[in-house]
């Protein structure tokens, strides 16, 4: 019986050629984009789950309470390492890792056998316990897991690193030079896999940086640090003894810094509520923390792209529903005589079955055909990695989906076409129930009701990227070069800076410690004559910082070279709302910092200016408390220098720096980037999303059209003679295509007053986000409206004027 199935529906599949060729694209661009989805979800599902012990490693995180705002770390004090294993019996081996995120660039340099120095330059170091290879499962291929990191100056490296600069040599007891010393390559490690959260070509040992171990720390944020738990052990009632060695050791330390009890500390509003997150929840956090390894995912982004991918696939099935039933006029004679003949219904559901399933196991085909094309593209657009790996599992799988596809697009079109009454259809009456009108009519408005949805969804993270790039940062982000590694011109800086400042290409150079772009530190002053201790976010700038990045002062004065200001600050908007007194009293206000130490330093700071607020973190952070504090106060030379181009020269600036650079530092690479470059990368995640949603939502309408066209077809099958008549009374062709189009139209509307509030909704929770964010107008649902009705119209239109044309003698006899 099988087989007579499989021959017929071959032979009607076959004789249908339009029909099937229709169908198979619909049904495949579906499951193509369902398959994409779908290796895009499982790739960001699968990071760090290749550690054997992620069940167990959670990683240590802060939630830091200001007065006015919260922020959270990935970093912490490196001395609560050692306190959480001795304290707590649930923790069994802890690793701290200082670095990470590939900001700063490092020189290395390897004299090879022939005594030529080849030298790289390199953004991914880290430096790690000696228990790193113990928690992680990074797999050594060269050195003793134990021992690879004990000693200082020791090195681990991967085997891309291993290869880039010892080719087939032995790695191992070789010496690199870097900037911060010299190391002994200990070990080589198998390269890290994309889907880790964390990424890294070189690990030294952690006993290779001294202030970590010389100064006990519990109250600044400096490592990472990863916690492996006993067996059973529950994170939550972990989590909850935590409140104590906030209280046990770093309030000491706060209360000795600052000169003001803890108590008095907390009732201003500060606080450290330490929580853990398991290893494999790392990378899709919802929440985001400061100083993260690299900007990771977000599981609200995977529920996102499953219900894409759902819905796309829904919406291929409804297209097979419609297009069958756009057949049913071709195929009731067929299913009248079959019925006259003695054919049960069940035999007739089970041959529409098979042809069902068997064009959805040829469009699942074509599908990885499709999604083997389509991979390097979308791997450009996500920025990932992903391969279409076919094993024997799961192409049977594969195609145990495209069965189950086929069996689900085709129980519908197969119950009803069995269910004809060969008398009728015998007749030439097709005949269709109001139950059935109301579900097919359903079909397009829930196809369509998705369509919008991700069309105005789509507008609606497209203006708010758009929205950040043009958002006034308070700061002049476009036409700035940052030179990075600028502290290697060691005591010839100054002098560089002034030969930069006087080309023709260059409008104004400034240096600074680091960028205001998410990187700062923080620091807490005690005002005079206050009892709450001052908490606020600061970098420190040269004297002409200020000028080059073009913040305003609207209140007193910036650096200057005319006064010596080691102890001065420049304080924003924020931090002098905070001081709580006038005004006009703000300028020339003392601020007291407490360097720990034994004995600590008091360092006395006054305020000689205000900065109107600049936005130093990204715009899912309201502006908080900011100090800028000059370079004079422990960092003569600045790691960073801006240089402020003239507008359409660009490229004579370019050649005149690195010029310059050659001069004063020939043996050193120059290393520099754009501000506005810079500032794409901290919402790269977003921009990706977005184009993936771009990409999905067009492909959801182009699935939708293709069943609104079998829609047409058949519903132009059934109002044959209606046409007829109306012709023969006098209607025009454009009369007839207006009378088909019409009732399609209304269901695009009723499909936007659906999608209107669902995206207004959905979209609402995302933008939410964002502190700084443009506002859902009326305009885009208008846009997303007026496409969906064009589109709908320029997919009917092909069937209303090929019915509208067709002479109505020949209709009226036919019928």
């Amino acid at each position: 019986m099988l087989r007579n199935y499989i021959k017929i529906a071959l032979r009607n599949l076959l004789k249908s050629r339009i029909y099937t060729f229709i169908n198979v694209i619909g049904l495949s661009v579906g499951i193509a984009g369902f398959l994409l989805i779908a290796m895009h979800v499982e790739d960001e599902l699968s990071y760090d789950k290749f550690h054997t012990k992620s069940d167990r490693v959670y990683k240590f995180v802060l939630e830091r309470l200001y007065p006015d705002h919260i922020t959270r770390y990935a970093i912490t004090p490196h001395s609560f390492s050692e306190v959480l294993v001795r304290d707590f019996p649930e923790v069994k081996n802890a690793v701290r890792i200082f670095g990470g995120g590939g900001n700063n660039a490092v020189i290395v340099r390897y004299l090879d056998e022939s005594g030529e120095e080849k030298v790289f330059e390199e953004t991914r170091f880290i430096a790690a316990d000696s228990t790193f290879f113990d928690l992680f499962s990074f797999k050594l291929v060269a050195g003793d897991t134990e021992n690879v990191l004990k000693k200082p100056q020791s090195m681990v490296i991967t085997q891309a690193m291993a290869t880039k600069y010892f080719g087939d040599g032995e790695p191992v007891s070789k010496i690199l030079k870097t900037d911060f010393g010299e190391f002994t390559v200990t070990g080589v490690v198998e390269n890290v896999p994309e889907n880790s959260h964390m990424e890294f070509d070189f690990v030294t040992s952690m006993t290779s940086i001294p202030f970590i171990f010389q100064n006990e720390n519990f109250t600044s944020f400096s490592t990472h640090i990863y916690l492996e738990l006993e067996s059973g052990a529950h994170p939550g009632a972990l989590e909850a003894k935590f409140p104590r060695i906030v209280e046990r050791y770093a309030a000491p330390q706060i209360e000795q810094n600052l000169n003001t009890s803890y108590e008095q500390y907390v009732a201003a509003g500060n606080g450290y509520n330490y929580s853990l997150i398991s290893l494999e929840d790392v990378h899709l956090h919802p929440v985001e923390y400061q100083s993260e390894f690299k900007p990771g995912g977000d599981i609200n982004d995977v529920y996102i792209f499953v219900s894409i991918a759902l819905l796309i696939l829904i919406i291929a099935c409804i297209n097979f529903m419609n297009l069958a039933t756009a057949r049913s006029t071709e195929r009731a004679r067929e299913v009248g005589i079959r019925k006259t003949l003695g054919s049960p219904r069940k035999q007739l559901i089970g041959q529409f079955l098979t042809e069902s399933v068997l064009l959805s196991l040829f469009a699942t085909l074509i599908s990885l055909g499709l999604v083997y094309l389509a991979l390097p593209y979308f791997n450009i657009l996500a920025e990932k990695g992903l391969e279409l790996n076919l094993k024997s599992w799961s192409v049977a799988l594969i195609f145990i989906f495209g069965t189950a596809v086929g069996l689900l697009a085709g129980a519908y079109p197969a119950f009803v076409l069995s269910g004809f009454n060969p008398v009728s259809v015998m007749k030439g009456k097709l005949q269709t129930n109001r139950t059935g009108n109301w579900l097919r009519n359903g079909l397009v408005v829930f196809q369509f009701s998705i369509s919008i949805f991700l069309i105005a969804g789509t507008l609606i993270v497209q203006e708010q990227m758009t929205f950040i790039k043009n958002k006034d940062l308070g700061y002049q982000k476009e036409r700035l070069l940052v030179i990075e590694r600028a502290g290697v011109l060691d005591a010839q800086q100054k002098a560089f800076m002034d030969e930069l400042r006087k080309l023709p290409a260059v409008e104004a150079v400034g240096g600074s410690g680091t960028l205001p772009v998410n990187r700062f530190f923080g620091v807490q002053f005690m005002p005079a004559g206050a009892s709450e201790v001052l908490t606020v976010n600061a970098m420190q700038l040269d004297d002409h910082y200020i000028t080059t990045m073009g913040f305003e002062i609207i209140q007193g004065r910036g650096f200057s070279e005319d006064f010596n200001d080691s102890l001065s600050v420049v304080i924003n908007e924020q931090t002098a709302e905070l001081l709580d007194v006038d005004p006009e009293d703000v300028i020339g206000m003392k601020l007291t910092n407490t360097i720990p130490g034994d004995p600590p330093v008091i360092l006395e700071f006054e305020v000689v200016g205000v900065v109107k607020s600049f936005h130093y973190m990204t715009l899912k952070d309201m502006i908080s408390p900011f100090v800028l504090m000059s370079n004079e106060n422990g960092l003569p030379n600045v790691p960073f220098i801006s240089v402020r181009v003239k507008s359409d020269r660009l490229q004579e600036a370019l050649a005149a720096v690195e010029s310059k650079w050659s001069e004063f530092a020939p043996q050193e690479p120059l290393k520099y980037k754009f501000l506005d470059q810079e500032l794409n990368e901290l919402y790269k995640t977003e921009a990706n999303s977005g184009k993936v949603f771009a990409v999905f939502a067009a492909l959801a309408i182009i699935i939708a059209c293709v069943g609104l066209f079998g829609l047409a077809a058949y519903m132009a099958g059934l109002r044959t003679k209606e046409i007829g008549v109306r012709k023969v009374m006098g209607a025009s062709v454009i009369a007839i295509v207006l009378l088909l189009s019409k009732d399609f139209t209304k269901l695009i509307f009723l499909a936007l007053v659906i999608a209107i509030p669902l995206c207004w909704f959905f979209m609402s929770r995302w933008l939410e986000g964002f502190a700084y964010r443009t506002t859902i107008g009326a305009d885009t649902f208008i846009i997303a409206g007026l496409a969906a009705v064009l589109i709908a119209w320029i997919t009917v239109s092909y069937q209303s004027v090929k019915a509208a044309i067709v002479n109505p003698v020949k209709s009226l006899r036919n019928e």
